[in-house]
């Protein structure tokens, strides 16, 4: 089978979870949230009290991961090792530590090398992260860029969180996202931003059958043409 890898990046609360899991879907394409993985190794140094300053330390634990993604119902649930992580790495504290976990040289090419052996592996598969098309799969034939403005995604973020039960005040989570932002923008290593040749999708407005309508319609073209 010819591997086909889809890409698809954005900040916090843009919704590329939500739409990445449903294009997959109507795709029989895998997904793959690579977020996670850094929540993972976020996760990790806590637990394990590892300091973010012990860079090395962290790279050589990323590089031994050993996640799984199970599908579990509509919803994708991510096992570490046979520990469901799944609600433990969605908190705004690993918010925080996984952008800064992210800016470690060792940490991010240790778990490049993980994405890109797996894309090797399961042949067709979306990618979801804020790398993907511009550094971990620079050659992705279909790359999309999801933004939406920070109030929205704020509010989107602040309504998954009540959801889960979580008690948490809209302006501090507002105020977090607007810091991850700067974080994640503003890294020397692997930036956020949109692949030169990414589609760019603004989903301020649009809901999220709009949204993934808009991409497989595209993706249906352009594969089309291609064959």
């Amino acid at each position: 089978m010819e591997e086909i890898i889809i890409t698809i990046d954005g900040p916090a609360g843009v919704g590329k979870t939500t739409v990445a899991k449903i294009l997959a879907q109507r795709l029989g394409f895998i997904y793959v949230d690579t977020g996670a993985m850094y929540r993972t190794v976020a996760l990790m140094s806590l637990e394990k009290g590892i300091s973010v300053d012990n860079t090395k330390l962290l790279g050589e634990e990323a590089q031994k991961l050993k996640l799984n993604f199970k599908q579990d119902g509509d919803n994708i649930r991510i096992f570490l090792k046979k520990r469901d992580i799944s609600d433990l790495i969605r908190t705004p504290e690993i918010d925080m530590l996984s952008s800064t976990v992210s800016k470690i040289k060792e940490v991010r090419e240790a778990l490049w090398r993980l994405q890109r052996d797996l894309a090797q592996r399961l042949k067709r598969a979306i990618f979801e992260g804020r790398d993907m098309g511009t550094v971990v799969f620079p050659g992705a034939p279909i790359k999309f860029f999801l933004t939406a403005s920070p109030e929205i995604r704020a509010k989107r973020r602040w309504k998954q969180l009540q959801a889960a039960g979580k008690a948490i005040d809209y302006q501090e989570v507002y105020g977090a996202l607007l810091k991850r932002d700067k974080q994640d923008s503003e890294r020397q290593i692997a930036p956020l931003r949109p692949a030169s040749d990414a589609i760019i999708i603004d989903t301020t407005h649009l809901g999220i059958e709009e949204v993934v309508n808009k991409m497989q319609t595209y993706v249906a073209n352009k594969l089309g043409r291609e064959e």
